[in-house]
């Protein structure tokens, strides 16, 4: 039901938020487990390293465009980026850090309406 709606409904999604990607293949299937807390932060800016393992994971280690729209799922955002709090709320501050940089970032969870 839900590959029905997503294929009705993407075309429309295209012209409203940009192009969209598939998160799902850009993860890779075996990654090993990490700490919580093992990515390397900059003095400063403590989302680098989030920034860094997004940039990594959807844009093959290009920097983020100004402009750009990511549309992910919660539970493929956590196995991009871990956090100890598996809400969407755990990414507020990386939400707007990125909204600084011109990049929009929608999470969307089962939980969400």
């Amino acid at each position: 039901m839900f590959q029905l709606l997503q294929a009705m409904f993407s075309s429309m999604a295209e012209t409203w938020h940009g192009p969209t990607m598939n998160v799902r293949a850009a993860i890779p299937e075996a990654q090993p487990e990490k700490s919580v807390n093992s990515a390397p932060s900059v003095k400063g800016d403590p989302y680098a390293g989030d920034i860094h393992r997004l940039e990594d994971a959807l844009n093959e280690g290009h920097p983020l465009d100004n402009g750009r729209c990511i549309e992910i799922t919660l539970q493929d955002l956590l196995q991009i980026i871990p956090k100890k709090r598996r809400r969407i709320d755990a990414y507020r501050g990386l939400v707007s850090r990125l909204d600084k940089m011109g990049v929009t970032l929608t999470i969307n969870s089962q939980k969400t309406k």
